[in-house]
């Protein structure tokens, strides 16, 4: 056999050589084949009858999977008819149609392909018509079947998994194991099709090795299909390897041992169908209880193709253990080739495959299914728990996901890093081939160029280390003095790019090894682009070469530019990013610098861009394009600066944030100020222009005048949608992945007129989940209030709302409140810490009751972590997942009676306080009625100051996170009450003007003494001592209105949100049209 005697290391290219059908043949074909479809759908029934319509037209086989071999192979065109409305409907008009059909192809080929025979051999398929198409040279032909079919499937988009009733509806048929396997033919394709180029290879191999066992004598009809080592292929790479490049050898040598071990083959797929379809699951029981080996169609689960009863697969596995000394096995040193290693696969000194079967438990497979020897976990389930009974000796476990190595839905969050690694980082080897040659091409250019080269700068994602495998961008921007100006780039650049491709074309041939250069058609008018191709494997570098004006000169690492040289651009009269090429080295340094795993990070956005953007092109009529990949690698860095700035975090939750925010495409507004500023009047001017345009905004960080932003976002944010419910998010425990805390645009870069719109799209809580939120919580009260301590002297006075979500000030997203339950068996404030574990308990009992009887419009769930004086809850949206209020439960002694709304509390309730107390604040729940009432009554306007006062300082603690503790948030809402109040008092005054007396206040915090005696004066001598005590504390104070002991403004890092208060007063927020700073009201620091 002549694969037998070819070195291990030779089998790459012996497929190439002598295995990879002939591209002549192959396209010849395939454009028979297309005009023969084309002739099937118009062709019309006789007169006066209606003929069946042909719905569409799929093409399978081994030509339609990419599996086909030189010489022989095969292919099925699928016709999927109207007139077929059940499966049963085809045996019925088959035969009719099959010979309608026949007569049209004798007809259509009268005028016969040239280089191509058309013949028809006896037909052995009874749903079928079999025909050979064959070379002139007689050495390759395709064997065609043309089979009609029910359209089960409908127009289902790629990779979507069939709804269960498709194969239960199958099963109710009566059909025969695989009888209607031609409905599923796409399935099949294209669970083969999205393999890697080499996987594809090995089945090659395979398929070969398996036609030189039959031409030993073997006869083809008793041994097993060769689709069945496709498959059998596909588990053992799943199984043992996942890689895009490996050893064929070691691929050929495991496919083998798994033959040899074929008594014990259980194999099977879950991503078409599954377990959770009663009939389906109860099938594929009976199916796994089938005498091994058994390897189920992933497309239809009728049709087991290893059929241990019928197939000799003994004959197959005597010829694979006879094999394993030849030098296809051997490295070399002589020593044998080892297999792949891994779950399902064969294992060195032992009998059997050796591996326990992990049952899902999620797939709830009955207790008697003793036989059952595999499954398939489905996309995004917990990991298997417990071991499935199985034969004695003989176990096996199904092979993961199929598709995983390019379908990111079915991928689990946990193995998002090893995909990257995996199947997105580009090849080291043609890298190195690449720099090689650019080093090359430099060099030559700087040497050999007419016009002086000042310097070069690498640019595109090669130079920004964004590439991906499998084709990447470099831009070589070559620095010219001729060029003085921005302006003198245009009238010289095509007489320069055609002296650089002269220079290239000459000198060019044979200068790295394995690599090409190619020049496609040039569609950029001021960059020569050209090709830097490998052949093996075939990977390609698409090159821009661009002449520029040295804008920048020799600018240090880190060093911002002259703002004369944006000027200077500004004035230059440009169209957008026209001139960006003079800025690469600013752009390549703003992405290099980042850790290697945002890089990551960002190459799994690009992949599924890539993903979006190869549908798109298939759309007809051609749609809008969509906006550069560039613009997406800026926005994963925007995300992962404001949600998180570690080396190390969750992929899952990067990439699901930079998902959340192309879905709020019309919102976003993302740059920065790293290279450019609003100090400068006319860059300054120029930025207000930009933000004033509609979003997206995603201006460039090295070109302020290019909004990468340009484009149609509407098919990325779909798509974004979509695969946010997918498997890629899921948690362990089945939840979905939260995304980081990120807005589509920032504060600190809003202008100061656009605050109230500002605060209207991005704080303001959605109405409607308020609404349901606060019918939830009249639900809760009142199940508590009735229901806890029924048989006990304990009794629920009040259950009362406090909290931010109480006194209208909440924030969109995730905000707290509390829920106080005020109790009988607490008749002083001391008393308020007994009985607590017990008092918890009881009112946790009662949570858990009402969440099982009401029905409610929010999800809502009680905390399930078991501490005796906590308790609390949460309310989330059932549509909005980003929307949820987080609610404490707290047990609490009526202080206040039945008090009167507007009414001032007695005295003695705040003697009585002060002689209980011991620490600050220790008993404010007591007065959750007060501090509510004190907020809700302000103006609507005052809230959403509040709101933007409270969106700032949760932008601070995220900076100071790990420095000390921020003041309480309670003590902010309360400064900028006192800055309204002493400010004018105006309902209707100016945002960015209350927001900057807040601001002003916070860096005055050293003389803060801010109080109110709306409810407590000096009136009662206790209550007056004590408060001239408080006043008298170092300040910053800052008293509670409701209760004197807590001082909100001590014992925290205020110089921290000072320093953050000063930054803030500088930036575009608080900074008018003309440049000049929003000046505060004139509010003293101590009342």
């Amino acid at each position: 056999m002549d694969l037998y005697r070819t070195p291990a290391s030779a089998l790459d290219r012996f497929v190439a050589t002598r295995l990879q059908p002939r591209k002549e043949f192959t396209e010849t074909a395939r454009r028979v084949l297309g005009a023969l479809a084309a002739a099937l759908r118009e062709r019309r029934g006789r007169p006066g009858a209606a003929a069946p319509r042909v719905l569409k037209i799929v093409k399978g086989g081994s030509s339609g999977r990419g599996t086909a071999l030189k010489g022989g192979c095969d292919s099925e065109l699928v016709i999927f008819l109207d007139c077929f409305k059940s499966y049963m409907d085809q045996r019925a008009r088959r035969a009719e149609i099959l010979s309608k059909m026949r007569a049209l192809l004798e007809s259509w080929w009268q005028n016969p392909v040239p280089g191509l025979s058309l013949k028809f051999p006896q037909q052995s398929v009874p749903g079928a018509l079999q025909f050979r198409l064959t070379s002139i040279d007689l050495e390759d032909w395709m064997d065609v079947s043309l089979v009609p079919a029910f359209d089960v499937l409908g127009q289902a988009g790629s990779r979507v998994k069939p709804k269960p009733q498709v194969y239960s509806t199958l099963l109710n048929s009566g059909c025969q194991g695989g009888e209607h396997a031609a409905c599923f033919t796409e399935l099949r394709r294209d669970f083969v099709n999205i393999r890697p180029a080499k996987l594809k290879n090995l089945i090659l191999l395979v398929k070969h090795w398996y036609h030189q066992v039959c031409l030993q004598g073997l006869w083809e009809e008793t041994l097993p299909p060769v689709y069945a080592l496709e498959l059998l292929t596909i588990f053992a790479w799943e199984q043992g390897c996942k890689k895009d490049a490996f050893s064929l050898a070691e691929g050929l040598r495991t496919v083998l041992d798994l033959i040899q071990q074929h008594q014990h083959l259980c194999v099977f797929w879950t991503v078409n169908y599954g377990f959770e379809d009663p009939a389906v699951g109860q099938f594929l029981q009976r199916q796994l209880e089938r005498p091994r080996p058994v390897i189920l169609d992933p497309a239809d689960p009728t049709w087991d193709l290893g059929n241990g009863a019928a197939w000799h697969w003994d004959l197959l596995a005597q010829e694979a253990a006879s094999c394993c000394d030849h030098p296809c096995f051997l490295n070399g040193m002589g020593d044998p080739v080892r297999p792949w290693q891994g779950p399902g696969l064969p294992r060195a000194r032992c009998s059997g495959l050796g591996h326990p079967i992990q049952l899902n438990p999620n797939q709830k497979t009955p207790e008697n299914s003793k036989s059952l020897d595999a499954v398939s976990p489905r996309a995004g389930s917990k990991a298997p728990s417990c071991p499935a009974p199985g034969p004695a000796g003989a176990a096996s476990v199904a092979p993961s996901v199929p598709g995983m190595a390019l379908d990111l839905s079915q991928i689990p969050t946990k193995e998002l890093d090893r995909f990257i690694q995996d199947h997105l980082k580009p090849s080291p080897r043609f890298q190195e081939q690449v720099k090689k040659a650019i080093d090359i091409i430099l060099r030559r250019l700087r040497e050999n160029c007419v016009h002086k080269v000042s310097r070069v700068s690498k640019g595109g994602s090669f130079g920004r280390g964004t590439d991906l495998r499998d084709g990447c961008d470099v831009e070589l921007v070559i620095f010219l003095n001729c060029f003085t100006d921005y302006k003198d780039q245009g009238p010289r650049r095509a007489e320069i790019l055609d002296e650089m491709r002269g220079q290239l074309e000459s000198w060019w041939q044979g200068q790295v090894p394995g690599l090409s250069l190619q020049f496609p058609q040039q569609n950029v008018p001021e960059a020569l682009q050209f090709q830097l191709v490998s052949t093996a494997p075939k990977r390609w570098t698409d090159v821009s070469l661009l002449p520029a004006f040295d804008a920048l000169g020799q600018l240090s690492s880190g060093t911002k530019p002259n703002p004369q040289v944006y000027s200077r651009l500004l004035s230059s009269g440009c169209q957008e990013g026209e001139h960006k090429a003079c800025f690469a080295e600013l752009r390549r340094n703003f992405v290099n610098i980042r850790p290697a795993k945002l890089k990551n990070l960002i190459l799994l956005v690009k992949h599924w861009y890539r993903q979006v953007a190869a549908q798109n092109k298939r759309k007809r009529p051609a749609p809008a394009s969509l906006p550069p990949a560039y613009a997406l690698e800026l926005l994963t860095i925007f995300a992962w600066e404001q949600g998180c700035g570690k080396d190390c975090f969750d992929m899952a939750q990067g990439f699901r944030t930079v998902l959340g925010l192309v879905q709020q495409h019309q919102q976003l507004c993302v740059y920065w100020t790293v290279n450019y500023s609003t100090e400068d009047p006319a860059m300054r001017m120029h930025l207000l222009g930009q933000l004033r345009k509609p979003r997206p905004l995603v201006l460039d960080p090295a070109d302020p005048t290019w909004n990468v932003g340009q484009g149609s976002w509407e098919l990325l944010a779909q798509e974004a949608a979509v695969l946010g419910m997918q498997a890629c998010f899921l948690s362990r425990d089945g939840t979905s992945m939260p995304p980081w805390d990120v807005m589509p645009a920032l504060l600190y870069q809003t202008p100061a007129g656009d605050l109230d719109k500002f605060i209207s799209e991005f704080l303001q809580p959605n109405r409607q989940f308020l609404a349901q939120v606060n019918k939830a919580v009249d639900t809760i009260c009142s199940f508590l209030k009735e229901n806890c301590f029924r048989n006990s002297p304990i009794k629920v006075i009040k259950v009362v709302k406090g909290g931010s979500s109480a006194k209208g000030t909440a924030l969109r997203g995730r905000s707290d409140a509390d829920l106080v339950v005020f109790l009988s068996c607490f008749s002083q404030f001391t008393e308020q810490g007994n009985k607590r574990a017990e008092i918890i308990s009881e009112i946790r009992a009662q949570l858990e009751a009402c969440q099982r009887e009401q029905q409610f419009e929010v999800k809502f769930e009680v905390s399930k972590w078991e501490n005796p004086r906590v308790l609390s809850f949460s309310l989330t949206s059932q549509t909005m997942l980003d929307q949820s209020v987080d609610f404490d439960v707290l047990p609490a002694f009526d202080a206040l009676g039945q008090l009167v709304s507007g009414s001032r509390p007695s005295s003695q309730v705040y003697v009585n306080l002060i002689h209980s107390y011991s620490n600050a604040g220790e008993y404010s729940t007591c007065f959750t009625e007060l501090q509510r009432d004190f907020i809700i009554s302000r103006p609507t306007k005052l809230k959403s100051l509040i709101r933007l006062v409270k969106h700032w300082y949760q932008q601070c603690h995220k900076i100071s996170e790990g420095r000390g503790s921020l003041p309480p948030k309670h003590g902010l809402e309360l400064l900028t009450v006192y800055a309204w109040e002493q400010g004018g008092k105006d309902p209707q005054f100016n945002m960015a003007e209350g927001f900057r007396t807040v601001l002003e206040l916070v860096t005055q915090y050293r003389q803060l003494c801010i109080y109110w005696t709306i409810n407590y004066n000096t009136k009662d001598k206790t209550v007056g001592d004590f408060l001239k005590q408080q006043l008298q504390k170092p300040r910053p104070i800052i008293l509670d209105p409701a209760d004197p002991t807590g001082n909100l403004g001590h014992s925290a890092r205020w110089d921290l949100l000072a320093k953050e208060a000063a930054a803030c007063m500088s930036a575009l927020c608080c900074v008018g049209r003309n440049g000049i700073p929003i000046q505060p009201w004139p509010v003293k620091a101590a009342v």
